[in-house]
């Protein structure tokens, strides 16, 4: 009797530190960020991922033949585990969306570099130290964790108490993996139908890599509307200059906040009246965008290709293939086309691909002012040179990205006033000194600067639609994305605003059938179509197998 006395009291503590240690990594497991009110969350239900690893160390300690094994496989699952949740939130607090661990990875770099051009490598540079620093340290502390776990287990029960545990475990974590308790939590690396959801999104990336896209390529081809690769022409734009203005991280959220809104509709209604005193007259709706926070280049081509395109690898499968963009549509109805990429700093071979006429980056702008933060080029600047690229003989489209509301939003360019400085390098100087430098309160709420950023390009971009294009030119300025969630708040989604100029009213009436509303200012929350539709619609109403005059069917008839 005094050996079970003295025995009790060892099992108590066992349990109560297994219930503890299993506490605490419930607790890690239920953190996540919640994107929509910009908090943390913890949720307290079961992870996943917990489950499994105790029922890993059960079977440990029940089974001896179990040993070689299961433990060496809790601490290596818990501790990436770990390291992935971790990530997946921080990924989730920046941009909104789950970690797409092949093409994130490979982005490292360039996110190193903006921040040490605005912050300097001696923060930088500290900073990447700790961090890795707190994912080594992940690793290593749940890694002892499944040990210190697994010591518990085996001094606490007999082998038939811990047969029992392990056929609940079981049950639990199948019932967990068809997502049937209703005790997983809702953050992607913690629940079952979330955590198959990013299983499936990267078993997809696998698939594109071993097969290098020929699949989706084939899906792409059946699935572009009235698009026929190597024959679609627009014969009904008649040699009207296109101008495609993308505008960097001009999103949705504009317009679900206040003071961010008085912003932008005051420039919706300054160029609508200019405009309409210039005889153009301009439409407007939200597009849903293939991406968020990033990865710009996916907008682009969603939008010229007519397919959506949502990861980096379907991206380079199009570009590699035969299928046509506006770009090709264009020249092929007798367009010299141009691409203008004045975020684009070093050489370039990708852009072979894209199968432009005409390719300028950076170094082909010329620009001799001073650098306005990491991408350096105001786009007045930019805006300002198109005249002097383009063809004087011949239809022009012109693809344009502009970056002045790029990340991390500072310094912003002051908007020239006097149009005839703007090409002066000289004028710069004094510009940027009036703009101010980049301090650390902007990296902590870059909020004020993502809204000054916006409405710098979109005025510039709308000044160049008033001052530098014919009134039947066909100017289409649009947002690629969402800013970064930090900044956006998650408000208006996946969506960007996309604006349609002319003076020829039988282009417009077409965009009025679509959907599209009158006048710059779209309509909170009316998210029309995907980018893809673009080049779609364009085929239907334009192309030469489309209607010879008035337009297309409606796009919910055509969809």
């Amino acid at each position: 009797m005094d050996r079970r006395r003295s025995a009790n009291p060892t099992k108590l503590h066992c349990t109560i530190k297994l219930l503890a240690v299993t506490g605490l990594l419930i607790l890690f497991f239920n953190i996540e960020f919640n994107i929509y009110g910009q908090n943390w969350l913890v949720r307290p239900k079961l992870p996943i991922e917990v489950a499994i690893v105790l029922l890993c160390l059960a079977a440990n300690a029940t089974w001896p033949s179990f040993k070689r094994v299961g433990l060496p496989f809790a601490a290596i699952f818990l501790s990436v585990g770990a390291l992935l949740h971790l990530i997946d939130v921080a990924s989730s607090a920046i941009y909104g969306r789950t970690i797409d661990l092949i093409f994130d990875a490979a982005q490292i770099p360039h996110v190193l570099e903006l921040m040490a051009v605005s912050m300097g490598w001696f923060i930088v540079a500290p900073l990447t130290l700790a961090v890795l620093a707190i994912l080594a340290g992940t690793v290593g502390l749940f890694a002892l964790a499944a040990r210190y776990l697994g010591a518990q287990m085996e001094s606490l029960a007999p082998p038939a108490g811990m047969k029992k545990a392990v056929a609940g475990l079981t049950l639990l974590v199948a019932a967990q993996a068809v997502d049937l308790t209703g005790i997983v939590t809702s953050t992607a690396m913690a629940s079952s139908a979330p955590a198959i959801q990013a299983a499936s999104y990267h078993a997809k990336i696998i698939s594109l890599w071993f097969d290098d896209g020929r699949a989706v390529v084939d899906e792409y081809r059946q699935q572009r509307g009235e698009v026929r690769d190597g024959e679609t022409t627009l014969p009904r734009l008649a040699g009207t200059n296109v101008y495609l203005i993308f505008v960097e991280s001009y999103g949705a959220s504009l317009l679900e906040r206040d003071e961010h809104r008085a912003v932008i509709e005051g420039l919706y209604d300054r160029y609508d009246d200019t405009l309409n005193g210039n005889g153009r007259e301009a439409v407007s709706t939200l597009l849903e965008s293939p991406t968020y926070g990033g990865l710009s280049w996916l907008a682009h081509l969603t939008s010229t290709a007519g397919a959506w395109i949502d990861t980096n690898l379907e991206y380079r499968a199009y570009l590699r293939s035969d299928l046509d963009t506006m770009t090709q549509i264009l020249r092929r109805s007798g367009y010299e086309t141009s691409l203008v990429m004045p975020g684009i700093q070093r050489y370039w071979p990708e852009s072979r691909l894209l199968r432009f006429d005409h390719v300028y980056t950076a170094g082909d702008l010329d620009y001799g002012g001073v650098r306005f933060g990491y991408f350096g080029i105001p786009d007045q600047f930019t805006l300002e040179r198109i005249p002097e690229l383009i063809s004087k003989d011949r239809p022009n489209f012109v693809q344009l990205a502009l970056i002045s509301s790029h990340y991390p939003f500072r310094p912003i360019p002051p908007f020239i006033e006097d149009r005839t400085k703007i090409l002066d390098g000289s004028v710069w100087a004094p510009a940027a000194e009036a703009a101010g430098s980049f301090t650390r309160a902007d990296w902590a709420d870059p909020a004020d600067g993502y809204i000054a950023g916006a409405a710098y390009s979109l005025r510039a971009a709308l000044d160049f639609a008033e001052r530098h294009t014919k009134p039947d030119d066909l100017v289409i300025i649009l947002g690629d994305h969402q800013p970064w969630s930090v900044v956006s708040g998650n408000l208006g989604g996946r969506a960007a605003p996309i604006h349609v100029i002319s003076g020829r009213k039988d282009l417009i009436a077409c965009f009025l059938a679509d959907g599209y509303r009158p006048g710059l200012a779209p309509k909170r929350g009316e998210v029309l179509y995907g980018m893809d539709w673009i080049l779609q619609r364009m085929v239907a109403h334009f192309g030469d197998r489309g209607p010879a005059e008035g337009c297309a069917r409606p796009f919910g008839a055509a969809s």
